[in-house]
């Protein structure tokens, strides 16, 4: 409720989500997960995935979501053949500049850059590299969700970014998104505005972000219950540690 929550439903604010729409989630962590509840309780009316964990996916179709798995197919010819070829109405990007990119399959074979591309980006974002002991997943295609966002949705759509990047990150298909008249929001969710709201709604029982809870871990195991989650270990959607009362 501090965080998650209000993330993804500020997603779906930015997105622009509106009665009827079809609306494309880009990430199934539990941000992800929290857009497509969002996306669903402000008018929604058909919401699409794109992940390629497989468990993350489930728990995506366990909301009534369309998951769409970029290691099998091509996330954005996907979202053409099932929106009839015109692209969904609103784009949540909930991925980042961590985002991976497919080394197999058609997506792989259809990147809308090449991976010098992407290198080139992963050495300015993410300069330092990965960290001694392997904690630190970097993304290998920090621009990917934003292309393929700007890709999927219809002409005139609109794109909200919830997704973190660092402040000198800039690249952007800005062409694509003039010639294609679409609106694209993004920023740092205000987490005050959102959660008097959302408490009420958890409360009577409208939202229940408890759902994505998948492991729970002692103070003392969060080190190592991070790096799982860090990892995109299955079944290591969000950790919650415990904390319990002493003397």
């Amino acid at each position: 409720m501090s965080d998650v929550l209000p993330t993804g439903w500020f997603g779906a604010k930015l997105a622009q989500v509106s009665q009827g729409d079809t609306v494309l989630v880009l990430g199934a962590g539990v941000v992800g997960q929290c857009a497509v509840a969002s996306a669903k309780r402000q008018g929604a009316s058909r919401v699409l995935v794109v992940d390629d964990h497989a468990d993350r996916l489930a728990v995506a179709r366990a909301q009534n979501a369309e998951p769409i798995d970029f290691g099998v197919e091509d996330p954005v010819s996907a979202v053409r053949e099932l929106t009839g070829g015109i692209g969904v109405d609103r784009v949540i990007e909930a991925v980042g500049v961590d985002a991976q990119r497919p080394h197999s399959g058609p997506a792989a074979a259809e990147l809308p850059v090449d991976t010098g591309t992407f290198e080139a980006e992963r050495g300015a974002a993410a300069t330092e590299g990965n960290t001694g002991d392997g904690q630190w997943l970097v993304g290998d295609a920090p621009s990917l969700a934003l292309r393929w966002a700007v890709n999927a949705v219809a002409k005139a759509g609109s794109i909200g970014i919830v997704g973190v990047y660092p402040p000198d990150f800039d690249a952007f298909p800005v062409g694509a998104v003039t010639n294609r008249n679409l609106t694209v929001q993004g920023g740092n969710c205000n987490h005050r505005r959102y959660v008097p709201g959302l408490l009420g709604r958890v409360a009577r029982g409208d939202l229940d972000p408890t759902r994505f809870i998948t492991r729970l871990a002692e103070p003392v195991a969060a080190i190592a219950a991070y790096q799982q989650f860090d990892l995109r270990r299955e079944g290591w959607l969000k950790t919650v540690v415990t904390m319990t009362g002493g003397a």
